[in-house]
């Protein structure tokens, strides 16, 4: 009788396991990053760098893009962001598809490594990279980055899988990723920097390990080094050689560099038979020598065939658009014109006002508790220094210093730094369930605190993407992004172009002053007037005509007076961005308190700290300015009730404005 009670007891406790296979845990989590990535993508205000990538894909897409210009980066996802297009029609959600769409497939990236991380591990940071507030953030910006990583992602995958079991196609599939990379952003420099770096590490540690073992000899160590050791040194001249010169130069010195590494790669196939026995000892040598020359020819081939494809539009324009940053033919700017542009950004100074622990800070912000799990994965791969445990390693703190290093210091760069992160944490949740799995009370304690963490990282990621996104109290907000005063003023343009169109017979004349002409470029694609206007002191010839609407920096504001007669003068606010203080605090210790109130604070209800109200200096990249519209075209609006008093919007009402 005891036995027949409980048989519908274990059923149902089956029943519960079958259903939190691994599998159908994979399948909820598909469903969660899709949804997350999806879920009103077109809600949130374009920011410029948004609007100009989906105006590029639409001109590309109706025949009119003019070829690279690194200044807006490669133009494959141009090319990807037109086919959505083309595919599902052009509205802001396609528009921001394909970073959706790049952001979901990296949530399936650890399963490729199952093997190294474990199941548990593997779950846990498909997990992480699902709900994590920057990575859905940034899955639902409209930029390069999501895709940039997708393939740099892919690049890592395939250079793990070359090192341990090498096939005669990697070579292939690892230029490719390259080039279609070089088509998407120019910092695939620092990705290759980093993996050239990488190789040598790996292959002089083995080597040396080799010879204190006692089988390897001494002089084959040289040869171990010579690809990776000269293909570093080169790579490195050849970006200060390059960056200091021009046209023709660039492409001499470009093509001394794929010479001289020619020229070590052959090198090594012909190296003497006496030494080959040791040197095939060594996986990374080994693995260089796997694929024949042929296949190395095959490989160079299809790689440089798909960059012609990518840079001439698929092989209709071989023009570049004449530019400053590209002013040569479209093959010429894709060899050297993102080179030189990379290098200059570096020497020009640092962009966006960011210190060099800006990374660190935005991790801490938003993804400490994927730190703080890292923490038990450093702990694995220092107990277990694999290859695949010491490259994700390098991959995540080599990203961290060189995009440190680097100029540019800007948000969006963080995903590229906490992806292999998120990978570590994976190791670093596999490390913990085998120690916790063998003791019943440690395991559900430890289950418990997952679920708690889980719980917080998803009311983060849901507070970031959902409440207020594009507000400037997240720091993910960066200069460029708009207000909701530029979708009200578009919709009200569009109402009032409507009734003025039905009351004159024409169109509504509106001119928006280049400085503030992004997004509206991309919103105001479908308007029926030209609406583009360099207003400087010395061109007002386009104001003397007297357009309906205008719209002016706040620095523009003389350039109108003339006109002040007959418009009516609106304050408007087209751009915010807070600039926090990272290091308040750091320099007194006295202040700690103050430091972690303010922190708590903002991690807690976006509390910023920093009161800049009415204080410019405090919010540099927000930008304010009037619009000035005619009184006859606003008594119009009046009358026919379509005036929604977009300078009035509710999250400036409400005191959402920080600048």
């Amino acid at each position: 009788m005891i036995i027949q009670r409980f048989t519908p007891l274990k059923a149902a406790t089956k029943q519960v396991k079958r259903l939190i296979s691994p599998l159908s845990i994979i399948v909820i989590l598909a469903i969660i990053a899709l949804t997350l990535r999806l879920l009103f993508l077109g809600e949130r205000p374009f920011h410029h760098d948004e609007s100009l990538d989906a105006w590029f894909s639409l001109r590309f897409l109706n025949g009119e893009y003019n070829g690279y210009d690194p200044v807006y980066h490669g133009p494959l996802r141009f090319y990807l962001t037109a086919a959505i297009f083309w595919l599902f029609g052009i509205t802001d959600i396609t528009a921001r598809l394909l970073a959706a769409i790049a952001g979901f497939i990296l949530v399936f990236a650890p399963l490729l490594w199952r093997k190294h991380i474990g199941i548990v591990g593997t779950i846990g940071a498909m997990t992480l990279i699902s709900i994590s507030p920057t990575m859905v953030y940034f899955s639902r910006f409209g930029r390069e980055d999501s895709l940039f990583l997708l393939l740099t992602t892919s690049f890592v995958i395939l250079f793990i899988a070359f090192l341990i079991t090498p096939h005669g196609w990697h070579p292939t599939a690892l230029f490719t990723t390259i080039i279609l990379s070089m088509a998407v952003k120019e910092s695939i420099l620092l990705v290759i920097f980093l993996f050239c770096v990488l190789t040598l590490f790996l292959s002089l540690q083995e080597s040396l390990s080799r010879i204190k073992k006692g089988t390897l000899e001494r002089f084959p160590l040289l040869s171990s080094l010579l690809i990776p050791g000269f293909g570093l040194l080169s790579l490195t001249l050849t970006l200060i050689w390059v960056g200091d010169s021009g046209g023709n130069e660039t492409i001499i010195k470009i093509a001394c560099y794929c010479g001289f590494l020619l020229l070590v790669i052959i090198g090594m196939r012909v190296i003497p038979r006496t030494e080959k026995h040791h040197r095939s000892e060594i996986s990374i040598i080994k693995s260089l020598r796997e694929p024949n020359l042929k296949q190395w020819s095959i490989s160079l081939a299809i790689a440089g065939i798909s960059f012609v494809a990518l840079f001439s539009q698929f092989f209709t324009n071989f023009s570049g658009p004449n530019t400053t940053s590209a002013p040569h033919s479209a093959l010429r700017n894709g060899l050297t014109a993102g080179f030189q542009y990379w290098s200059n950004q570096q020497s020009t100074g640092a962009r966006g006002d960011s210190r060099w622990h800006y990374y660190l800070s935005m991790l801490i912000a938003y993804e400490w508790v994927i730190l703080f799990i890292a923490l038990f994965g450093v702990w694995k791969i220092i107990q277990q220094p694999t290859l695949f445990n010491q490259t994700i390693m390098w991959w995540a703190l080599g990203g961290l210093i060189v995009y440190s290093w680097a100029a540019e210091r800007m948000p969006w760069l963080i995903i590229h730094i906490l992806l292999p992160t998120i990978i570590i944490a994976g190791l670093g949740i596999q490390h913990i369930w085998e120690t916790v799995s063998t003791q019943k009370k440690r395991k559900q304690i430890a289950c418990s605190a997952a679920l708690v963490l889980l719980i917080f990282v998803a009311f983060q990621s849901i507070k970031t993407n959902f409440d207020d996104p594009g507000e400037p109290n997240e720091l993910l907000v960066q200069a460029g992004q708009a207000t909701p005063e530029v979708v009200a003023w578009t919709n009200q343009i569009f109402d009032l172009n409507r009734v003025f169109y039905a009351e004159n017979g024409e169109h509504l004349s509106v001119q928006i002053d280049s400085d503030i002409f992004w997004p509206y470029g991309w919103y105001l694609r479908d308007f029926p007037t030209s609406t583009y206007a360099k207003i400087t002191v010395g061109n007002t010839a386009t104001l003397s005509a007297s357009p309906d609407i205008i719209f002016l920096p706040q620095w523009d504001r003389d350039l109108a007076q003339n006109l002040v007669d007959e418009y009516a003068i609106l304050p408007y606010n087209h751009r915010w961005w807070w600039v926090p203080q990272y290091d308040a605090g750091l320099s007194n210790l006295a202040d700690t308190q103050t430091l972690l109130t303010n922190w708590g604070k903002w991690m807690w209800n976006r509390t910023p700290w920093q009161n800049i109200q009415g204080n410019p200096d405090g919010c540099p990249s927000a930008l304010a300015g009037h619009v000035y519209i005619k009184e006859s075209v606003l008594s119009l609006a009046q009358k026919t009730e379509v005036w929604n008093s977009p300078h009035l919007t509710p999250s400036l009402i409400q005191g959402g404005s920080l600048c």
